[in-house]
């Protein structure tokens, strides 16, 4: 078993003793401000359930079970005070993994499918050390975690939050070009929370309603444990409207070693929303690369039943419009895979989806990820029962289909005859919010 403790943070020597000394400051500061002020606490538990199987060909097989079987825990307690312009929130969590999957995952560790960039979150390169792995079987994969701790200012025009925190820019309804900054995966489907970064956020507020937020986001570097510049985020984006229908907003970052601009708008058309996000980056490897996203959402209602859907595009330069190359992306798609910038390896997609409100109680959703080169795609089939008032019933199905040498399909692993492809997968979860 690890036996670190993430609160020791100058366990690695010198190279946590400022991030102890300034995490140390901060909570020094915030019990100062809010010892006699009344605290708000929340929080949820989440059990889930999954099965998977994978075809009999599926290179996963030879690593692991065809029908794993996982069950996972999800807890979060949440603790907030305000106290005039000043807020603090603290976030801890436990996320588990029990059953084959961690198997699997461990057998893949070494080879060239190893899947250990995936799955619970680290802090390999944030500036804080705020997680604990728990690794004493090999059926287990845990953490302990502190996911948000900010001190924040919110002033008539000044807001800064400085400390874990999470910060979501742009329109993207399934892909995220603007939101550099840990953007779920397209297939998520739980995304309650967004995993938070160790940051400098601030915003100065206009009197016309425009705003500018700047974002500084050190990190370190995994090799050596370092805090460097060439791993680091720094971003500005400026939010406005023109003529009271269209919403824009303006986007320059230097993100890792690469220079972006982005540039969205947004306004209502015909009752629905349409969007439009894109990004340039002058990549490292040399060359501009385009990345962009068109939607539209609409409400209605039809057979007095409330319906939701929507439809989007998206476009990535630096993917790959061939199977043969989804296995060995270049080097500019692979540092975006690694980082969990970017979760699908091709060009262009096509994603939609429909909510159906059945009763006040009872939503069912459908949606459908397709990519455009190779026609393969997944469908995700959802259900969401309240149970009670603070009680929710989830179930749902992925159902990825396509080809062989397709991205959902499968991907030939060498002329091995074995496959390497998503399975199909059933959960189940029941969700308990406090």
């Amino acid at each position: 078993m690890k036996t670190n403790s993430p609160f020791q943070f100058a366990k690695k020597g010198h190279k946590y003793l400022l991030g102890s000394y300034l995490l140390g400051h901060l909570l020094a500061f915030c019990n100062t401000f809010v010892a006699a002020d009344d605290w708000s606490f929340g929080g949820h538990l989440k059990d889930h359930l999954a099965a998977t199987h994978y075809d009999s060909d599926n290179i996963i097989t030879q690593y692991g079970k065809q029908t794993p079987i996982d069950n996972s825990i999800d807890f979060r307690f949440m603790a907030e005070n305000y106290w005039g312009a000043w807020d603090t929130k603290i976030h801890y969590e436990v996320l588990a993994l029990y059953g084959n999957t961690p198997e699997t995952q461990k057998a893949l560790t070494g080879t060239a499918l190893d899947a250990t960039g995936f799955g619970l979150p680290k802090d390999d390169r944030r500036l804080f050390q705020l997680t604990d792995e728990w690794d004493e079987h090999d059926k287990l994969d845990a953490v302990h975690r502190l996911d948000r701790l900010y001190l924040g200012y919110n002033g008539e025009q000044l807001v800064i939050r400085v400390g874990r925190q999470t910060v979501s820019w742009g329109n993207g309804l399934i892909f995220h070009p603007l939101d550099i900054f840990s953007p779920f995966s397209p297939t998520d489907i739980d995304k309650d929370y967004k995993t938070g970064d160790d940051m400098l956020y601030g915003q100065w507020l206009f009197e016309n309603g425009h705003d500018i937020q700047m974002i500084l986001l050190p990190r370190r570097n995994p090799k050596n444990d370092d805090v460097e510049s060439e791993q680091s985020s720094l971003a500005l984006k400026y939010r406005g409207r023109y003529q009271e229908q269209w919403e824009y907003d303006l986007l320059a970052a230097r993100h890792f070693d690469e220079n972006v601009l982005g540039f969205g708008l947004s306004r209502d058309i015909w009752e629905a929303i349409w969007r439009f996000n894109l990004s340039t980056t002058r990549l490292t490897e040399g060359g501009t690369a385009v990345s962009f996203i068109t939607n539209m959402d609409y409400s209605w209602n039809w057979f007095e039943h409330n319906f939701y859907g929507y439809l989007e595009y998206f476009h990535n330069d630096i993917g790959a419009t061939e199977a043969a190359h989804y296995l060995t992306p270049d080097t500019a798609m692979q540092k975006r895979l690694q980082r969990g910038e970017v979760y699908t390896r091709s060009r262009d997609y096509l994603a939609s989806g429909v909510q159906i409100e059945l009763t006040p109680l009872v939503n069912f959703y459908t949606s459908w990820l397709s990519n455009l080169h190779d026609n393969s795609g997944l469908f995700q089939i959802r259900g969401i029962y309240d149970w009670a008032e603070n009680i929710q019933l989830i179930g749902w199905l992925d159902l990825p289909y396509g080809s062989h040498n397709t991205e959902f399909g499968g991907l030939e692993i060498g002329n091995s005859g074995q496959y390497l492809a998503p399975g199909q997968r059933v959960y189940l979860r029941l969700s308990y919010y406090f």
